[in-house]
């Protein structure tokens, strides 16, 4: 079992994680409370080996974000109530990250706070886990009945697992294979009737770790 442990450098709100995650298993971090809209938030990693966000919220409202970096997100929040970050937990090149955190309006600074996660493992070293990278889409935002095309690295041959999904993680249309390490192209053509105008995920999951990238149907 992979033990994850906060420990904050600065406390202007409160944050909670879950106790104990395996490797591979979800866990979410309660930042706090969000109370006015339109502030914009970055996220960064000082490993992002050990714990990899693929999703955050307000209360139950799904925050689109950029992935500026493997190590580094960004995004305007909407809505007001308890912002969280959501992904899982890996098994990384070391037993500690670095979750930076600061939130802005107006030029204006209304939260800047770190802390640790730290993962505890009964296997010595602990497993490296990489990541493996998608680019944006393009053409993005994609008309209903034509292709989409994403890119990816591989830096290890193995069994991948290509998922389009919806913004509160159902699963629409997935696809698995096999493949060797370097380049790949996933093309796609989202239907006229399962696709309606807006917006929807791109999960890549391979051995070596996840990567997500938001796209859009235009009407």
């Amino acid at each position: 079992m992979i033990s994850i442990i906060l420990f904050l450098l600065f406390l202007p709100i409160c944050t909670f994680a879950q106790g104990t995650l395996s490797i591979g298993e979800r866990g979410s971090i309660v930042i706090g409370i969000n109370q006015q809209d339109s502030v914009t938030y970055s996220v960064h990693l000082s490993n992002q080996t050990v714990f990899f966000i693929d999703s955050i919220k307000v209360q139950d409202i799904y925050q689109e974000f950029e992935r500026i970096r493997p190590d580094s997100i960004a995004f305007m929040c909407k809505g007001i109530g308890n912002l969280s970050i959501h992904g899982i937990a890996l098994a990384g090149s070391d037993s500690m990250t670095i979750v930076s955190v600061r939130g802005t309006l107006k030029d204006k600074i209304l939260l800047d706070t770190s802390f640790f996660i730290t993962i505890s493992s009964k296997t010595t070293p602990l497993p490296y886990i990489r990541f493996s990278y998608v680019s944006e889409n393009i053409p993005n935002p994609v008309m209903r009945g034509e292709p989409t095309e994403w890119t990816y690295e591989l830096d290890k041959s193995g069994s991948i697992q290509l998922s389009i999904i919806t913004l509160d993680g159902r699963i629409i249309e997935e696809f698995s294979m096999m493949q060797d390490k370097g380049s790949h192209v996933f093309r796609f053509v989202p239907n006229t009737y399962t696709y309606h105008p807006g917006v929807y995920g791109m999960r890549l999951i391979t051995e070596q770790g996840i990567h997500f990238r938001i796209w859009n149907v235009s009407p």
